[in-house]
């Protein structure tokens, strides 16, 4: 147990000292020959900004964006001819990441950066442990979000997968399936009173434990009711629908789902619930029942979260038949897809170590239903997860 322990330790230590600085976003200088220098000492010679000594910029004295930026934003807050305000709005769409950052309100920024193509990803590093398995693997992901029109919006996900290590990279995993995809693939627009995504999307249902996979067809938002459509991961179908609702101190969720899989009509029916008991502790619950038609089982996951600690414990109970293939359950490092019922603690922590910068950790005891040891036991597992 000690040397998971230190491995889990090792592995995490690596990478927020990699990782994060890898993803920093310094201000850096302004290039000498930008024209942002003349504009300025426009200003500075009509004592709209202060500059330097006389005002002016010297021989090869540069300086950082974020100085530009705070002198555009003095600059800002005078009154301007208008030969003055033409420079100073050209000076702010310039540095306007910059104004952004410091609480600076640029004028049609706004309208503008949600008219652009959006680009975010992360980045992360996972380790797991257990009596039969010992990985680490990679994963990172680029997501662009855009606006078509105003009432037409498009979403795309590129990732590399889950990448496996083996020393030199060599090994057949990574040079066979380890390629870059593109993952989500969607629009979305309003019509008929409803909120709609047609394409490759992520589905999500309550916390997951009943489904977290993605789903090619069409989603369908009113209110609070969700309704969904099209093909899974692996061509079977799946169709439904959720509904969420707030009751006093109660997060409540109910759906229902069927799943054609193997020409085989399955139908599930699941619940979720949320109740916050107090500020640092909120009580948790998960139910869902499977019926393929000859076995009928049910699957729960009952706990407590405490919120400011980051810290959540569950047991698991799976009866045989109703291991869903689709849980989040299995995007773990090491999946249970192949135990057809079992039941366990699992303790979880969640903790932002970083701007931007996540860690988890895992850790999971389950048995099969009949109390015989499941392969792999106890299973620990860390990631570090890095935003940009």
């Amino acid at each position: 147990m000690n040397k998971r322990l230190l491995k889990v330790a090792v592995t995490t230590a690596l990478t927020v000292a990699f990782a994060v600085p890898a993803f920093a976003n310094p201000f850096t200088d302004v290039p000498a020959k930008h024209w942002a220098y003349d504009a300025v000492n426009k200003l500075a010679q009509a004592g709209v900004v202060a500059g330097y000594g006389d005002g002016t910029f010297k021989g090869d004295k540069t300086v950082s964006r974020y100085e530009m930026a705070s002198m555009v934003a003095t600059a800002m807050q005078k009154n301007l001819n208008n030969d003055q305000k033409e420079i100073v709005d050209k000076l702010s769409q310039e540095f306007a990441t910059e104004l952004n950052s410091m609480g600076v309100k640029v004028d049609n920024l706004d309208k503008k950066v949600d008219n652009l193509v959006k680009i975010s990803g992360d980045a992360r590093v996972r380790y797991g442990n257990g009596d039969s398995f010992d990985n680490t693997d990679f994963r990172a992901r680029v997501n662009f979000d855009g606006k078509i029109n105003d009432n037409l919006r498009f979403n795309a996900r590129l990732t590399s997968g889950n990448m496996g290590y083996n020393g030199d990279f060599s090994g057949s995993d990574f040079n066979t399936t380890n390629t870059i995809k593109l993952y989500t693939a969607n629009v979305t627009f309003d019509a008929l009173g409803l909120t709609n995504t047609i394409g490759r999307q992520d589905l999500t249902l309550g916390n997951g434990f009943l489904h977290d996979s993605p789903i090619t067809g069409i989603a369908s938002q009113a209110g609070n009711l969700q309704m969904f459509a099209g093909n899974l991961e692996d061509t079977n179908k799946i169709y439904g629908a959720e509904y969420a609702m707030k009751l006093g101190a109660a997060n409540i969720t109910a759906d229902y789902v069927n799943y054609d899989i193997d020409n085989d009509s399955v139908d599930v029916y699941g619940a979720n619930i949320g109740i916050k008991l107090t500020n640092s502790v909120t009580a948790l619950g998960e139910f869902y029942n499977v019926d393929n038609g000859t076995t009928d089982g049910n699957a729960t996951a009952y706990g407590l979260k405490f919120n400011k600690l980051g810290l959540t414990a569950l047991y698991r109970d799976v009866e045989d038949g109703a291991n869903s293939p689709y849980s989040n359950i299995h995007n773990d490092i090491q999946n249970l897809n192949n135990e057809n019922g079992y039941k366990g603690l699992e303790v979880s922590y969640d903790r932002e170590i970083a701007k931007n910068t996540t860690l988890n950790l895992k850790y999971q005891d389950f048995e099969k239903q009949d109390g015989t040891k499941i392969d792999g036991g106890a299973r620990t597992q860390a990631a570090i997860n890095v935003k940009f």
